[in-house]
């Protein structure tokens, strides 16, 4: 059963209104007695309630147990007394003033009656309430319990929530110093890169001089092949000059001068493959120019190789000429000498 708003409403202020009277009644009561009896007045008299030891404790909470019961013993004591009616008068007969007597009593007793009826229909009205109260204090607290319930629930999930937030926020700081050491590793591998990619700039570009003096030095040394291979043309046709007229020249002394000549053309041809050699490896040279900085030990020492062999060749030739020209200077000399006639055969040069 629920109370209706406007009587919970009218018990909750009768109720602060005792108590703000027992409030008042502290400061004016001397004793604890006194304040007891004023207590029980106030309750029973203005708002109908029948005080009792428990009740009155529970409001004034002064003394021990027995001051309340001490106090509402008095109260009803007094109140006895007060209902016992005496009609007193020297000029009224007894029966008259018995009567009179009795005829109040019975109104005060009626009137006790109708107030104990009124009191107990509002001590039924009140138990009826305190039972509503009471249940509706019972649900209250179950609700309490089931909050207390839902809140340690809660509590525990945030509990568990805050452990969760711990643990990322944990795991959190870990991938940030992992990051961070990740960054330092990659500006590390950046920075290493760069230095890397200038070092291979710088290397580029020597390799690239390198190439260019390579380049200019093979250039040098195929001008230098150039002109001692039209040297070595001009010493190949005074050669040749000179065993023409050697030739005609030395009819008389073919058999002496065909070994000459014979070792002269071998020595010819071996200049010739020498020079045929020289220009294949030069356009081997050439040809390999774009891989040279691999290759330039190995092209540096075939050029020393021709060189060595240029010179091998024209120094042969210069001593062929010289053996030419003594050979000449000696058939000369024979010439001066009477020759039998042999029959005229022309040289063929290789």
């Amino acid at each position: 059963m629920t109370l209706p708003i406007a009587d919970k409403t009218a018990a909750r202020s009768a109720e602060e209104l005792l108590l703000d009277d027992i409030e008042a009644l502290r400061a004016r009561c001397a004793s604890t007695q006194e304040l007891y009896g004023e207590v029980c007045a106030v309750m029973f008299f203005r708002y109908g309630m029948t005080p009792t030891a428990n009740r009155l404790y529970q409001l004034v909470r002064k003394g021990s147990m027995s001051a309340p019961a001490d106090a509402l013993a008095r109260f009803w004591s007094q109140l006895r007394e007060r209902s016992r009616v005496t009609i007193e008068g020297p000029d009224l007969p007894d029966s008259l003033r018995t009567g009179a007597g009795e005829l109040l009593a019975a109104m005060w007793r009626q009137a006790q009656e109708a107030a104990g009826a009124s009191l107990a229909v509002l001590r039924e009205e009140a138990e009826a309430r305190i039972a509503a109260a009471g249940q509706a204090e019972e649900a209250a607290a179950a609700r309490i319990a089931a909050l207390e319930v839902e809140l340690a629930t809660e509590r525990a999930v945030s509990a568990a929530a805050r452990e969760d937030v711990a643990t990322l926020r944990h795991q959190f700081a870990a991938s940030e110093a992992l990051n961070a050491k990740l960054r330092q590793r990659i500006d590390d591998a950046r920075k290493e890169l760069n230095e890397q990619h200038a070092w291979f700039k710088t290397v580029e570009r020597d390799h690239a001089a390198t190439l260019d003096k390579v380049r200019v030095q093979l250039q040098a040394e195929r001008d230098a092949a150039d002109a001692a291979r039209r040297h070595a043309a001009q010493a190949l046709e005074r050669e040749r000059a000179n065993a023409d007229r050697l030739q005609q020249a030395l009819d008389a002394e073919r058999a002496a001068a065909s070994g000459a000549a014979e070792r002269h053309r071998v020595e010819l041809r071996e200049a010739q493959a020498r020079l045929t050699e020289l220009y294949q490896r030069i356009g081997v040279l050439d040809g390999g120019a774009a891989a040279a900085s691999a290759e330039r030990d190995r092209a540096l020492d075939e050029l020393a190789a021709a060189r060595h062999a240029l010179a091998t060749a024209q120094a042969e030739a210069a001593a062929a000429t010289g053996r030419a020209v003594a050979l000449e200077a000696a058939l000369r000399h024979a010439g001066d000498r009477p020759v039998p006639a042999r029959p005229h055969t022309r040289l063929q040069a290789d």
